[in-house]
């Protein structure tokens, strides 16, 4: 006689080579994890900002002289493809200009126009994106992290530099997660000053004597960037930008 056991232990075994199909049976049609997937990344609008932009300080207040600007947007279905409509864009309220490349692609570009009152030097990085929306892409403000042109205090511009004495530079107290380098640049091979920390940095005593007597210029760098930032409902965003200044001394 075959024990009572005996007739329940092949599909018991069948149950656990596919324990899927016994917990709920797949149906025709179901989208599987994969599709589920592209279709979240397809829904997914992704927002990237190039900036590259650059300037000189003209007095001890932060006023700037605009050397150059290259501001661009583009909006995207899961950050792949052709820039999508979003209808108008602002930056802070300054309108970019739309551009159509010939696959139908949309850009939107804001160059060296200067706000009004003029370009004025500043920490604070945030900035505001916004767009009216178009196919595809919902109305949204997404706030994004821009390389600032930092407020120089020390030295002034045109100042004299004795070039056998140290040289401190003080700017206004950096933004976290914003990267800086303060160089000069002369006649003669560039000299990197030393960070202190809180906006002052250092040209030790004799690190400027290779430099030759005349004008030269302090380089400020600064940088931003994000591969991967929250934007607004389904909407990423990813960003990098450079911006250079510069503040002209006289070395003596």
């Amino acid at each position: 006689m075959r024990p009572s056991g005996a007739r329940i232990a092949r599909p018991a075994i069948a149950c656990l080579f596919l324990l899927a199909g016994c917990a709920a049976p797949a149906r025709i049609g179901d989208p599987s994890p994969t599709a589920h997937s592209a279709l979240r990344d397809s829904a997914l609008v992704v927002l990237e900002v190039r900036l590259r932009r650059s300037a000189e300080q003209a007095d001890s207040r932060g006023a700037l002289r605009v050397f150059d600007q290259d501001l661009r947007v583009e909006y995207r279905a899961g950050g792949k493809g052709a820039g999508l409509d979003a209808g108008e864009v602002a930056l802070d309220g300054r309108p970019l200009r739309r551009i159509v490349d010939g696959k139908g692609g949309v850009s939107y570009k804001l160059g060296r126009d200067e706000p009004e009152g003029g370009a004025q030097a500043g920490g604070d990085p945030w900035a505001t994106i916004a767009n009216t929306g178009g196919p595809g892409v919902p109305t949204t403000s997404v706030r994004v992290k821009l390389a600032p042109y930092p407020l120089v205090t020390r030295p002034t511009p045109g100042q004299g530099v004795v070039r056998s004495e140290e040289l401190p530079v003080v700017m206004l107290p950096p933004v976290a997660d914003v990267w800086y380098r303060v160089s000069l640049a002369g006649a003669g091979e560039p000299v990197s000053a030393t960070d202190l920390g809180e906006g002052r940095w250092l040209f030790p005593s004799g690190s400027l004597a290779g430099l030759e007597p005349g004008r030269a210029r302090l380089v400020f760098e600064v940088e931003t960037s994000c591969g991967d930032c929250p934007g607004a409902g389904l909407m990423r965003a990813n960003w990098s930008a450079r911006t250079e200044l510069e503040l002209v001394v006289t070395l003596l």
